[in-house]
């Protein structure tokens, strides 16, 4: 584990602190998350700690060889971590800067986007011998293929958000009988793939017991948010410091203060739209 001090380049403030523990061990939380430790109060600066199980350097001192999957994980959950320490006034940085639940996913998805860029992936990758980055061509494969299944990734999210609200709805099953029955009538129906007899996914959808109940749907909605965020702000230069800066005040620092999209309003420039969600998944 390692901890990080954040500090703003032009004006040298102390903005927070962020412990990173990234590999698996004994006992550990098996998923990847971040937590807020301490919020920001008066003179205390927020502490966050980014939990992940990527794989580790092995004992013989081989370096350890992370998937592209890793990395988009990563950068994800590094969004959640920039959103509680850029996350301005006190109380702010609680609660995944107490911002809407259905908007909680958006910056982590923000970052996510940097792994799909022909700059970013170059940067990114490097041969653990050679040093070398990634090949051109091989890059432009991975753009290429970026959206290969996204289809059933998408259908498969309406199925999950759509049981959320079922089951917290005004006429949620009362009983083992009528949760199996939802799940076997829902399943097929909205991700188009037929659930094997006597399956539940509600025995291990930690999501709904985690404070998303009800509001699992933010994560789709989330990625529309992004979507627009990078595609109107940062598609042309994912790299222009002026438009980091732009979204770093007009969206991660006011936190819960205000409404969301206000904000967002604010920084794009006019109302959020799913056009460059439906474009950077292929489906129009």
């Amino acid at each position: 584990m390692r901890l990080f001090r954040v500090v703003d380049a032009a004006s040298g403030e102390r903005m927070g602190f962020f412990y990173l523990d990234l590999h698996p061990r004994e006992g550990k939380y098996g998923h990847a998350a971040i937590f807020h430790l301490l919020k920001r109060w008066k003179g205390q600066v927020p502490v966050d700690c980014m939990l992940c199980n990527l794989p580790a350097p092995s004992a013989d001192g081989t370096p350890a060889l992370l998937r592209h999957s890793n990395c988009v994980t990563f950068f994800h959950e590094f969004g959640h971590i920039m959103h509680g320490i850029c996350a301005e006034g006190d109380g702010n940085s609680t609660t995944l800067a107490k911002c809407p639940r259905d908007f909680v996913e958006a910056p982590s998805q923000m970052l996510e986007n940097w792994c799909w860029t022909r700059e970013g992936l170059r940067r990114l990758s490097k041969h653990h011998v050679t040093g070398e980055a990634l090949p051109p061509d091989l890059l432009d494969k991975m753009i290429a293929a970026k959206n290969v299944g996204e289809g059933l990734a998408i259908v498969r999210q309406i199925y999950l958000s759509s049981l959320d609200l079922a089951i917290h709805g005004e006429l949620p099953p009362l009983d083992v009988a009528s949760l199996q029955a939802l799940v076997d009538e829902m399943r097929p129906r909205l991700s188009l793939v037929a659930n094997p007899p006597g399956a539940n996914m509600l025995r291990s959808f930690g999501h709904l017991m985690n404070q998303y109940s009800a509001a699992y749907y933010g994560y789709m909605w989330a990625e529309v948010l992004s979507a627009d965020m990078f595609a109107t702000c940062f598609e042309a230069d994912p790299f222009d410091k002026d438009a980091g800066m732009r979204y770093r005040k007009l969206v991660l620092a006011p936190g819960g203060v205000g409404k969301i999209s206000e904000h967002l309003a604010r920084f794009l420039g006019r109302a959020p739209s799913q056009e460059a969600f439906l474009r950077s998944r292929g489906i129009v």
